[in-house]
């Protein structure tokens, strides 16, 4: 007898599969614009908010370099109160919040970007937890389809004539039966995996949406040079008035040690050194190596959170706050100076700051002219030594 025109035990089970793979697709792709339906949510713009509300989410999402654990907003660091007050200047500026944490983590480093970056491996912080949700989705979707198989399986050909449940392995059941639990398995498969990529695609699309994105350069050639004998080179370069090329000597010392006591203060001298020619040009900034008081404050409290009783940044970082048109950070850097100058140290620098402070701020000449006096003793150079001299013949002057 022939077998034409007869249907295998497979045939309906292979037909089956084929009428509800449309419905896999379709239900795969309901999960795919669902979960980027959701990312794209989590990540749309919002509408313009003020400027006093950008400024205060920056702050709050900006980490105090020299703090533990703590945005500038929470800080009562000096170095976080001039990052607060740059922040607001940016912000007038006009700069979009994109430019000033790229900007921030430039000069600070990326430790004080509390959003995880958007390239590189920092994007995995983003896409992991959105690939995670969607390969559980796909989990408990394959776990619930299993579940039905098995059920469905002893429904229908796994139930003994006596009523008792089979107990054969997939090689003795039925033709239908496996042909059923193969494309039960490559479905599971097919769909598990598109679930999972989805949800990396999408998580991927988070972090470029709403993940940190800077223009920091790569690090490459060899370095065979220590830290400390570039800070020769460095000191040497600022001595001679090469800012730029100290300023470049001291980007290679901070690949190498960003740490480096000697470099930190030549940072912070550097800084002040362009706050000064600022200011004697009547401008706020000098350019791409302009005046940073902020930047050099993060490099002196990294100084001292080392030694709390090293008077050169104690002095340095006392003249850079009161500099500063703000009355907190004035009160801060005329503490730093006395702190500074309470230690006798044999520079004359400390004594010089701390006399300007008492003469121009604090309006009280005598200390202002033992201040002075007391920096003559030190040894300055004959064009300082003559500066002072005139200064206190001016205040007692106007004493009399």
């Amino acid at each position: 007898m022939s077998d034409v025109g007869t249907t295998s035990p497979a045939q309906p089970a292979a037909q089956a599969w084929g009428g509800s793979r449309a419905r896999r697709v379709g239900w795969l792709a309901i999960a795919a614009v669902a979960i980027i339906a959701a990312v794209l949510a989590a990540t749309a713009s919002r509408p313009p908010a003020t400027e006093s509300e950008r400024a205060y989410e920056l702050k709050q999402a900006t980490l105090c370099p020299v703090c533990d654990g703590q945005s500038v907003l929470e800080s009562n660091a000096p170095a976080a109160a001039a990052m607060r007050r740059q922040i607001d200047l940016w912000v007038d500026e006009g700069r979009t919040d994109t430019q000033i944490r790229a900007d921030l983590a430039a000069a600070y480093g990326d430790d004080v970007n509390a959003l995880p970056p958007g390239e590189g491996v920092g994007t995995l912080v983003w896409a992991l937890p959105v690939a995670a949700f969607a390969a559980a989705a796909a989990g408990l979707w394959a776990a619930t389809r299993r579940w039905r198989a098995r059920a469905g399986a002893l429904d229908s050909d796994g139930v003994r004539s006596d009523g008792a449940a089979s107990t054969t392995g997939d090689n003795a059941a039925p033709p239908g039966r496996r042909a059923r639990r193969t494309g039960w398995r490559s479905a599971t498969v097919i769909t598990v995996g598109a679930l999972v990529l989805v949800g990396a695609v999408a998580g991927v699309l988070v972090a470029r949406s709403a993940g940190l994105r800077l223009s920091g350069e790569t690090l490459s050639g060899d370095i065979d040079r220590s830290a400390r004998s570039l800070l020769v080179d460095a000191q040497r370069q600022f001595a001679a008035n090469q800012l730029d090329e100290a300023r470049a000597t001291l980007e290679e010392i901070f690949r190498l040690d960003r740490d480096l006591r000697g470099a930190l203060v030549l940072s912070a001298r550097l800084h002040l050194r362009a706050c000064e020619t600022a200011a004697a040009q009547g401008a706020d900034s000098a350019g791409p190596g302009g005046c940073d008081p902020t930047a050099a404050l993060v490099d002196l409290d990294r100084v001292l959170a080392d030694d709390p009783r090293d008077t050169e940044a104690l002095a340095l970082r006392g003249w850079l706050l009161v500099r500063i048109p703000d009355d907190e950070l004035v009160a801060a850097g005329i503490a730093s100076l006395d702190a500074a100058v309470a230690l006798e140290p044999a520079e004359f620098d400390p004594w010089v700051f701390r006399g300007y402070a008492a003469r121009f701020i604090e309006r009280d000449l005598n200390a202002a002219i033992g201040y002075y006096g007391a920096a003559l003793g030190r040894s300055p150079p004959p064009a300082m030594a003559a500066a002072l001299e005139n200064a206190i013949a001016e205040m007692h002057a106007e004493l009399e």
